[in-house]
């Protein structure tokens, strides 16, 4: 589970957001701080995700990006040191850049926590390049660098080695501030129950490489077996789960809302005589087709944010994959912590029914940035160093 209000003991160090600018420029998303996480207590050891990295040609010729590296500084002097090749960089910008030429730019901009894209991240005739030889308003795109440090981080650097305009060699760099978030609300777990929780911050969760849910958590049901579906026909109806009430974590006000939308589970889901590999292609096609048409509900599908405020500071928290037809409030709703809001349901990019939870720094879930949380009322079944993870062996 995400670690006690201890960590406020732990006070970073105030490190101001330094850009050097030139003929290239780097940017980082979130471009204020760097949030990191306590990974082991016992050990002292923290770790961060550089999320999206930006590197751009602002001149008016052509320059050769020839380096990139991150780099780490801890509050006791020690430094953590990594070169990316630039084969990987170009590789991941490609990848990105064929994402937009088959209609899925969203994903690029998810990670640039900016709807409108990298035009809207950097400026509107931005584009991504093919190359470490940027043209004039080219960009490549580094995202999801993982970092670990032995020590408490203070700030966090991105530095980008070229050759400018005359041949020479020269370096961009940006260097941020890394914060422990610590929030000023108290919040509940949004179930009632024992609940399987996956996906909390740590490399091998595949929320942590998306900066907008990067410290969600899915939660999962089980039955007295460790199963998380009963016997009987494979249907959401038969997961353990199902139709469970979901909470308000922290009194708020209802601010946005997705509904009507239903699962359709044959279309995610193997078929008889269907390979492993013909179902992935098959479901994975169906669904960006889904994230192409409408990115939130094809995410979230059903889905509750609210807004907290205490003191002057502001959180957002979203429930979702709802079950169809369960939602209980709308936009402009007040409730109060605990209050039932809707059902645990299926909707949206799940094959499995669960409640995916996130708090976020502003009210769009999507384009915001992610934030750890901490609940006031869990409580470990297994006292000791490893839980380790429910697992099914066949």
């Amino acid at each position: 589970m995400c670690v006690k209000k201890m960590i406020a003991l732990y006070v970073a160090v105030a490190v101001m957001p330094v850009t050097v600018f030139g003929q290239i420029v780097v940017k980082m998303v979130p471009d204020e701080s760097v949030l990191a996480t306590v990974v082991n207590q016992q050990k002292g050891y923290f770790d961060l995700m550089l999320q999206t990295i930006v590197v751009v040609n602002q001149g008016s010729a052509p320059a050769e990006v020839t380096g990139l590296k991150l780099g780490v500084d801890s509050d006791v002097g020690e430094n953590v040191s990594v070169s990316i090749p630039m084969t990987a960089v170009v590789a991941q910008t490609q990848e990105f850049a064929g994402m937009q030429q088959q209609g899925l730019g969203v994903f690029l901009a998810a990670q640039l926590l900016n709807s409108a894209g990298l035009g809207g991240a950097v400026h509107e005739d931005a584009r991504l390049g093919n190359s470490a030889t940027l043209a004039p308003g080219e960009a490549l795109i580094a995202t999801s660098r993982y970092l670990v440090s032995r020590s408490e981080p203070v700030s966090a650097s991105i530095t980008v080695d070229y050759q400018n305009t005359d041949g020479e060699a020269a370096v961009a760099q940006t260097i941020l501030p890394v914060k422990l978030h610590v929030s000023p609300f108290n919040y509940r777990a949004p179930l009632q129950g024992a609940w399987l929780m996956r996906a909390a911050p740590a490399v091998h969760s595949h929320h942590r490489f998306i900066p907008s849910n990067e410290f969600a958590l899915d939660f999962f049901k089980t039955g007295p077996d460790g199963a998380l579906d009963k016997a009987g026909d494979r249907s959401a109806t038969d997961d353990y789960g199902w139709g469970e009430p979901v909470l308000a974590a922290e009194e708020g006000e209802v601010v946005f809302v997705i509904n009507g939308q239903v699962q359709t589970p044959e279309n995610l889901s193997r078929r008889d005589g269907e390979s492993v590999a013909a179902a992935r292609q098959r479901i994975t096609a169906y669904q960006m087709r889904r994230f192409a048409d409408d990115f939130r509900a094809a995410a979230a599908g059903n889905m509750i944010t609210l807004r907290h405020e205490k003191n002057g500071r502001i959180e957002y928290s979203s429930y979702a994959h709802l079950k169809e037809d369960s939602l209980k409030v709308r936009v402009g709703d007040k409730v109060h912590k605990g209050q039932p809001i809707a059902a645990v349901g299926n909707t949206g990019d799940s094959t499995l029914t669960h409640l995916h939870f996130q708090l976020n720094a502003g009210a769009d879930a999507f384009y915001s940035r992610s934030l750890p949380v901490d609940f006031e009322n869990d409580r470990s079944l297994y006292i000791g160093q490893d839980p380790g993870r429910f697992m099914l062996f066949e």
